[in-house]
C-alpha cells in the first residue's frame, strides 16, 4: 500500500455537470472506519482539497454535489461492470442498500445502522464492489431517486461452547 494514502485520500466531488479532483488530509477527516461510524459528527458541508488541477488547497463546498467518492485512483475504470453479490467483500456491520442516483447510477454498499441516513443532510457508505474504484462515498440524499435496504450484515460471532 503506498504510504501516502495512510495520511490522504483521493477524492472526488461529483456535480450534474462537473467533478473537482483532490487530496484530503486523513488528520482533518478521519479514518474510513470513523467516518462510516459518524465519529465525530461528520457534516461534510465542504472539504479541504489540495486540487490535482494546479495544486491549490482550497475548501470545496458539496452544496449541489452528488455525492463525494473517496477513490483508489482518480483515473477509475469506465468498462467496469459493478458486482452486486460478494462473496469475498469485507464484512462490516450495518445495513446492506441499494441507492439510485437521480442519473440513474446505482452503487451497493453498507451504511451504519444509525439515525444518520434518516435524520442528516447525507451519509457514508462503503461499497461492497471489491473491485470498484470507490472505497466510501458520501452520499447527499437530495441527490437520490431510490433507496432499497437489502439486507443486514452482522460481524460474524465467535463461537463459545456451552
Amino acid at each position: 500500500m503506498d504510504p501516502e494514502s495512510l495520511t490522504t485520500y483521493r477524492i472526488v466531488i461529483r456535480y450534474e455537470d462537473h467533478a473537482v479532483r483532490g487530496f484530503a488530509e486523513a488528520s482533518e477527516l478521519g479514518s474510513i472506519e470513523q467516518l462510516l461510524r459518524n465519529e465525530p459528527a461528520a457534516s461534510l458541508e465542504s472539504i479541504r482539497l489540495k486540487l490535482v488541477d494546479g495544486g491549490v488547497a482550497e475548501n470545496v463546498s458539496t452544496k449541489n454535489a452528488k455525492a463525494v467518492f473517496f477513490v483508489k485512483t482518480f483515473d477509475g475504470d469506465v468498462n467496469h461492470r459493478a458486482l452486486h453479490f460478494h462473496e469475498n467483500a469485507p464484512i462490516v456491520q450495518g445495513l446492506w442498500v441499494r441507492i439510485a442516483f437521480n442519473d440513474g447510477e446505482t452503487v451497493e454498499g453498507i451504511i451504519s445502522n444509525s439515525r444518520d441516513y434518516v435524520l442528516e443532510h447525507g451519509f457514508f457508505m462503503m461499497p461492497t464492489d471489491p473491485n470498484g474504484n470507490n472505497t466510501l462515498i458520501y452520499v447527499l440524499k437530495d441527490r437520490l431517486k431510490d433507496f432499497n435496504v437489502l439486507g443486514m450484515r452482522n460481524a460474524p460471532k465467535m463461537f463459545k461452547p456451552n
